[in-house]
């Protein structure tokens, strides 16, 4: 007998959906896309990540051209010491031969006295490494005795062209004595792109549609010590239209402003959640550029002469909703409720007042 399963439906993400969304589908992978880089672009992200390993380290630089002995974005720690960030562009994920030819070039020439050995020495390549090349960075005797067996066949010949490196006792010795081979050690291509998100060229190169807005929190039953200012301003508003004191105890016996008062608190709440999403991945000052936006936007309105604070308010909160960012890097996800929460962000930094 066959069992018949009921078929239940997907859940929908808790996240906000734009109108990217629907008119480009879901997004690419950042993986996906990362896969599809050719070589040219493989070099850019490389670059782009330089800026931070510099946060984490002392001092950057890259070896370019064919004198790079073996080595390609060195990082200097505050002591001196240095590590090596292997940036190679493969087609498929790095094999175990690759690595031990590059292998085989950092000991060769720290061998020679061209530079030290470094404490840690990454491969970052964007498809990643082969299961076999992955075993073996786990052991750090296996990929030692994989050196020496393939030593003939992948180093001697390759590491330069002026003359064959043959493995003889002084270099085995070397091996034995001054190298650790726990040192090697490669970076996952997620990994690659969680680092590429601490760079200020991470939206540009992998596009905006594959971040995903979280909704906003909702307003706690009690407003917070941050919503005092405009929250104050908002029932000034109120009193100046009814002329006579509008509060949070009397609130209640104006259901119009009641219901604007709660409309405003959420949609503070909502621009709340938009500053604390473009933290992540934009540069620190985009959200004061989107409330500076705002406030040229609203600013020749608010200077008008109006019968109240009220009627202010409600002419700004009108101009707001209907300013298009078009330029802005947040332009897909700014909904109504955060273009009018903009404003009581600016009254909380005293920008703007509804009651002159």
């Amino acid at each position: 007998m066959i069992n018949e399963i009921n078929i239940t439906l997907p859940a929908m993400d808790n996240d906000i959906h734009t109108a990217l969304d629907i008119s480009q589908g879901a997004p690419i992978p950042k993986l996906t896309r990362l896969e599809t880089f050719d070589a040219g672009r493989w070099e850019d992200i490389t670059l782009e990540l330089v800026p931070h390993w510099k946060s984490q380290y002392a001092k950057v630089v890259r070896c370019g051209g064919g004198g790079d002995l073996g080595r390609d974005v060195i990082a200097y720690t505050p002591n001196g010491d240095w590590e090596n960030f292997q940036c190679k562009y493969y087609a498929k994920p790095l094999t175990l031969d690759d690595a031990i030819k590059e292998i085989g070039k950092l000991i060769y020439y720290s061998y020679k006295g061209e530079y030290p050995v470094p404490n840690r020495y990454y491969f970052v390549s964007p498809k990643g490494v082969s299961t076999q090349l992955l075993s073996h960075l786990m052991d750090s005797e296996k990929i030692k005795a994989e050196l020496i067996t393939r030593w003939d066949k992948q180093c001697k010949t390759k590491i330069t062209k002026k003359h064959k490196i043959e493995l003889d006792k002084n270099l085995l010795s070397y091996i034995d004595s001054s190298i650790d081979f726990k040192i090697f050690d490669h970076i996952p291509p997620l990994d690659i792109i969680e680092l590429h998100e601490q760079t200020p060229y991470h939206a540009v190169r992998f596009g905006a549609s594959t971040r995903k807005r979280p909704k906003p929190a909702s307003p706690p039953l009690t407003p917070e010590a941050s919503e005092v200012t405009y929250t104050s301003e908002l029932l000034l508003a109120f009193g100046d239209a009814e002329k006579k004191d509008v509060n949070n105890d009397n609130l209640t016996t104006f259901p119009e402003y009641e219901r604007e008062y709660h409309s405003a608190r959420r949609n503070y709440y909502s621009a709340d959640g938009l500053e604390k999403f473009s933290r992540d991945w934009l540069p620190n000052d985009s959200y004061t550029e989107l409330l500076d936006e705002c406030y040229e936007t609203i600013s020749p309105v608010v200077m008008s002469d109006h019968k109240d604070g009220y009627a202010r308010y409600l002419k700004v909160s009108a101009q707001a909703a209907g300013t298009n960012y078009s330029s802005h890097p947040l332009h897909h996800f700014i909904k109504v409720q955060d273009k009018k929460g903009l404003c009581h962000h600016l009254v909380n930094e005293k920008k703007v007042k509804w009651v002159k």
